[in-house]
């Protein structure tokens, strides 16, 4: 009869349990998120979560050690925000490289980087390809929900709106209160200087006045959004990554 593949968070296990994982399944994955405000109903670490769990789901099918979340990113319309936190471009891609080159180094065969901020494909992009082809015996895996899967599993993507609505409705439903999406909140109190920025210094297509319920949203309202329109999608994401994943072990 077989057995259920095991998975660890990285960070709870013992030297020795981290070589016998390695062992075993030689994958490791990177939830890569950010903290950001994500409208009024999902919590500021909604694509470091999303990305968490995520991994969680194609490890319990694979095996695998699952790394802390990475919190620190960068890019996106969302800097001026209250509970934002973005870092400098630089230091961020000089983290991702060294973790990534430290995975290779400690003997883990597929490396998948799950970014739940869609700012961090840019960075991916430009970081790994190197990596990769100076690493040709290692499978690396790299991009958020929306890219990940590429032509076999195209995903929607938007900021906090009806489709991360929908994938947090299917991930944690707990930390999602959709009746926190009313209007008449206070302007002055969401914003760190007591005021928007200026109009030129505004993402285009996000919602900018805190008292529309749409606050900082991107994309089609957010009461669209359903778990079962989430599931449709992240099952399918599941469902080939962890094949992927499976023939590149044996491989």
């Amino acid at each position: 009869m077989p057995t259920t593949p095991q998975w660890r968070h990285y960070h709870e296990l013992r030297p020795d349990e981290l070589a016998v994982l390695r062992d075993e399944n030689p994958v490791a994955f990177w939830p890569l998120g950010l903290l950001e405000h994500h409208g009024w109903h999902l919590p500021v670490g909604f694509d470091g979560i999303k990305a968490e769990r995520l991994c969680i789901r194609i490890a319990e099918r694979t095996g695998g050690g699952i790394l802390p979340v990475m919190w620190w990113g960068t890019g996106g319309g969302h800097d001026a925000f209250l509970w934002t936190h973005y870092q400098p471009p630089e230091a961020v891609a000089a983290m991702l490289t060294t973790t990534v080159e430290q995975l290779i180094a400690f003997d883990f065969r597929v490396i998948v980087l799950m970014a739940g901020h869609y700012p961090w494909q840019g960075i991916l992009d430009d970081c790994l390809p190197a990596i990769q082809n100076a690493h040709k015996d290692i499978t690396l895996l790299w991009g958020t929900e929306a890219s990940i899967g590429g032509d076999a599993v195209p995903l929607p993507g938007d900021h906090a709106a009806k489709e991360e609505t929908s994938y947090g409705l299917a991930l944690f439903p707990e930390l999602v209160d959709m009746d926190a999406l009313m209007p008449g909140r206070n302007e002055a109190a969401a914003w760190p200087a007591g005021r928007m920025p200026p109009e030129g210094e505004r993402h285009p297509g996000v919602v900018f006045e805190a008292h529309d319920p749409l606050f900082a949203q991107f994309g089609e309202d957010a009461r669209q959004g359903s778990a079962e329109r989430g599931e449709a999608g992240l099952s399918k994401l599941e469902d080939y990554l962890a094949g992927v994943i499976r023939e590149a072990i044996k491989a």
